[in-house]
């Protein structure tokens, strides 16, 4: 599998946090959430699928529809990352091995599947209800027609909505525009599973195989790099985010030989 370029912000933390941040401290007003809402519907979400669209190499590319198909019927989908072989899988299978065996007579092991032995794999499950429910909820919002958004939304706030959302768009002109809308929103679903899962590559890669090394090209243990009593008191030192113990490491290695220790980033524990 190729790895891609990072598209990560190495201070998305941070921005999360202020995110959060602001949108509890409006937590009770319901006005300012919906334009929020909005705004991300309308200016964000399309930004992350254009990144999605871009992402994927041909190769990988051209397996999006096969896994959206997979589990849009309830399958499970493993993708092996070293050769690009996928295999579907029953979710009792996955989920309740037992009981898979109780009612069919077969294992794993007697149906012969590879993804057990498979060292590297991409796991896609079929969506969750909420998954499910947002789907109809996003294509009931983009609908123009407002006469049938009124129906699908008052099916979607009562009972059984599944059944009865089903029910009206199979009898309306929009059935194959459901048809379409879903198959679209669960390629990209696909697609953003495999950009995360390249993420989470590019930091193990970069982590086990970059490494630090000085001005001469000497590789640097970063266990062996004096840390300063700056650092122990500060709240970011040995924090679990991988992005800013390099940020640390570097400063700490380009200041290696310095009296005065500086850190513009420091924050005192409380």
């Amino acid at each position: 599998m190729k790895i891609f370029e990072k598209r990560s912000d190495m201070n998305a933390s941070n921005h999360l946090e202020e995110i959060l941040q602001l949108l509890y401290s409006m937590k009770e007003d319901s006005v300012k959430l919906e334009k929020i809402l909005k705004f991300l519907k309308e200016e964000v979400i399309e930004d992350v699928d254009e990144i999605v669209d871009e992402g994927l190499d041909e190769e990988i590319e051209e397996l999006v529809p096969k896994i959206a198909e997979s589990i849009d019927s309830g399958l499970f989908c493993f993708l092996n990352r070293d050769t690009l072989e996928m295999e579907e899988v029953s979710k009792t299978l996955v989920e309740d091995p037992e009981e898979f065996e109780a009612l069919t007579g077969e294992t794993a092991e007697s149906m012969n599947l590879k993804y057990t032995d498979w060292e590297n794999y991409v796991t896609f499950g079929p969506l969750e209800s909420h998954e499910s429910f947002q789907i109809m909820e996003e294509f009931t919002e983009n609908l123009e027609d407002k006469k049938l958004k009124g129906e699908l939304f008052n099916a979607l706030n009562h009972r059984k909505p599944f059944a009865n959302f089903k029910d009206i768009i199979d009898n309306s002109r929009y059935r194959q525009d459901w048809f379409d809308f879903k198959k679209q929103w669960l390629e990209n679903h696909v697609r953003r599973l495999i950009l995360i899962d390249i993420d989470e590559i590019q930091k193990k890669f970069a982590k086990q195989f970059n490494g630090f090394y000085d001005d001469n090209g000497n590789k640097i243990d970063p266990e062996t790099l004096p840390v300063s009593g700056l650092c122990v008191i500060c709240k970011k030192h040995q924090i679990d985010d991988w992005d800013e113990n390099v940020l640390c490491t570097l400063n700490r290695l380009d200041q290696r030989n310095e009296d005065n220790f500086k850190c513009g980033a420091f924050e005192k524990i409380e």
